[in-house]
C-alpha cells in the first residue's frame, strides 16, 4: 500500500463529513433539535381532547432569513389560545403559556421550553382580529437550544 492509495480513503470520507456540514447549515433536519412538521389538526384534536375550545390560533412555519415561509414547508409549532404544540421525536407536545408580553409569549413543559417573539405584525384582518407575522421561535429541550425564523399566516381568530 502505498501513500496515496491510504490518502484516498481519508480524502473522500473527509469529502463526506464536509458535504454533511455543509448540508446541514441549510437543512433543518441536521439541527440539535429537530421539531419536526406538525399539522394544524393534530394539535386542534390534541387540544380538543383536553376539553378545549378554540378561541386563538397561529400555525408557525419555518422561515428563510427574510422571513419568507421556506417552499413546501409544513408548520413546526401551532399555537392554539395559551397552548404551543411542537413535535419532537414523533410526538406531539403541548407546552403551557407561562408569561406573555406585547411581542414575546413564553412557554414550558418538563425539561422543554420555548419563546415565541414576534417581530413584525401585518396583513390585519378587516376587523383586526387576525394578522400574517413574522416569528423567532427558541425552542429548549434536552439541555440544547435551536432557534427558528419562522411565518405565521392569519393568526387570530
Amino acid at each position: 500500500m502505498n501513500a496515496s492509495t491510504t490518502k484516498r480513503p481519508f480524502a473522500h470520507l473527509t469529502g463526506q463529513v464536509l458535504l454533511l456540514l455543509l448540508s446541514c447549515g441549510y437543512l433543518a433536519g441536521c439541527s440539535a433539535l429537530p421539531l419536526e412538521p406538525i399539522t394544524y389538526q393534530e394539535a386542534a384534536t390534541r387540544y380538543q381532547e383536553g376539553g378545549g375550545i378554540e378561541n386563538y390560533r397561529c400555525a408557525l412555519v419555518p422561515a428563510d432569513e427574510q422571513y419568507h415561509a421556506l417552499r413546501d414547508a409544513q408548520p413546526i409549532a401551532v399555537e392554539i389560545d395559551e397552548v404551543l404544540f411542537v413535535k419532537l421525536h414523533g410526538t406531539v407536545q403541548a407546552l403551557q403559556q407561562t408569561d406573555i408580553t406585547e411581542t414575546r409569549t413564553a412557554y414550558a413543559h418538563d425539561d422543554m421550553a420555548a419563546t415565541l417573539t414576534t417581530v413584525r405584525q401585518f396583513n390585519h384582518s378587516e376587523y383586526n382580529e387576525s394578522d400574517d407575522r413574522h416569528v423567532d421561535l427558541v425552542f429548549e429541550a434536552d439541555g440544547k437550544t435551536e432557534t427558528y425564523k419562522t411565518f405565521g399566516a392569519a393568526c387570530g381568530l
